[in-house]
């Protein structure tokens, strides 16, 4: 199964690598012939107001003018058991012609590799498109928890917001259990960030494990700087500059193995805001899209809007995320059931 795996994630990348040059121009004009006139919708996992849904309005606002033939994009919503409702309408429903775009959580391209319920698509067959950025996650506590360092949880039951079971933050705080050997405990229901937070306000927890460094330091910078938030750690490898008093997870890993749980525990992190499109897709459609994102990422109008925003542009082209996920699937059996057993635990 594991030799299965990292056998089609190479030849996935083979195929990426073949179109990765471009599209010729009888293609682009075959292209353009198909999208004239016609509307692209992308359909994001999560409910509006959050990162994932503010960063594909602000995609969904520059992409037309770089698909050939000019369509007009649409961004919707499909909120559901974590991005999961969303990618198994992608994979399983919607039309295989590149008139849709699932945005999903990042914790959606790992979940077949866990033998998540409710997962009916192949990561490894999806068409991954190029993400705008990587964010680290951060994980913090609101200013009326007696938690002033990650240590502190050790001793501690600290409850802490989370989504469905088995989303990227419920399963973050297992991981970070195990690996910090805190008490944190899962407060789970929660539809998205902003109901997080809203549940946070009320007392219901005391902080989440998962904040996009990017969401934290544009849509909630007045209360980083009132002191409302208090980061305890950040799960980039090293100490991010905007962070130096942060530890970053790694520093608690006691071990190698404690080190590959991490790196494969938190590797949507490295692909934070994932775009994809059904495995039926035609290829020279699915090229002209990869283009079309690389040239909206720099299209000048886009990344002024996103410096307004305060909302990082950090590339990750479609190859590259395609090789992430590839990755992902090869890591050896040991560590993919030790996060399997902390996923298991965490959806129940």
């Amino acid at each position: 199964m594991h030799e299965s795996r990292a056998s089609t994630a190479i030849t996935a990348l083979a195929i990426l690598a073949t179109i990765a040059g471009g599209v010729p121009a009888r293609a682009q004009n075959a292209v353009a012939d198909f999208y004239r006139g016609k509307t692209i919708t992308i359909i994001v996992g999560l409910p509006p107001g959050g990162s994932f849904d503010l960063y594909a309005r602000l995609v969904g606002a520059h992409l037309g003018k770089h698909v050939p033939g000019l369509p007009n994009i649409v961004v919707q919503n499909m909120p559901g058991a974590s991005s999961l409702l969303q990618a198994n309408h992608v994979f399983n429903v919607a039309a295989q012609d590149g008139t849709l775009i699932g945005a999903p959580s990042s914790n959606v391209p790992l979940q077949p590799l866990l033998n998540a319920a409710g997962v009916k698509y192949d990561s490894l067959k999806f068409q991954w498109l190029p993400t705008p950025a990587d964010s680290p996650h951060t994980l913090f506590v609101w200013r009326s928890s007696p938690v002033r360092r990650v240590e502190d949880m050790r001793a501690r039951e600290t409850p802490i917001g989370a989504l469905a079971p088995g989303s990227t933050p419920t399963v973050t705080i297992g991981l970070y259990n195990e690996v910090f050997k805190t008490k944190m405990r899962a407060v789970i229901g929660y539809t998205g960030l902003p109901a997080v937070m809203l549940a946070i306000e009320r007392g219901e927890a005391e902080g989440y494990a998962t904040m996009p460094l990017d969401t934290l330091r544009h849509s909630y910078k007045r209360l980083v700087e009132a002191g409302d938030i208090r980061v305890l750690a950040q799960s980039g490898e090293t100490r991010l500059a905007a962070l130096p008093d942060v530890p970053a997870a790694r520093e608690f890993a006691r071990n190698d193995d404690d080190l590959a749980l991490l790196a494969l525990g938190t590797a949507s992190s490295k692909m934070t805001f994932p775009y994809m499109v059904g495995p039926g897709v035609p290829p020279e459609r699915v090229a002209a899209l990869r283009q079309a994102f690389m040239d909206t990422f720099a299209d000048p109008d886009f990344l002024k809007e996103a410096a307004a925003r305060e909302m990082s542009v950090r590339p990750i082209p479609a190859e590259r995320v395609a090789r992430l996920i590839g990755e992902a699937f090869a890591t050896p059996a040991p560590v993919v059931e030790r996060l399997k057993t902390i996923y298991e635990r965490g959806a129940k």
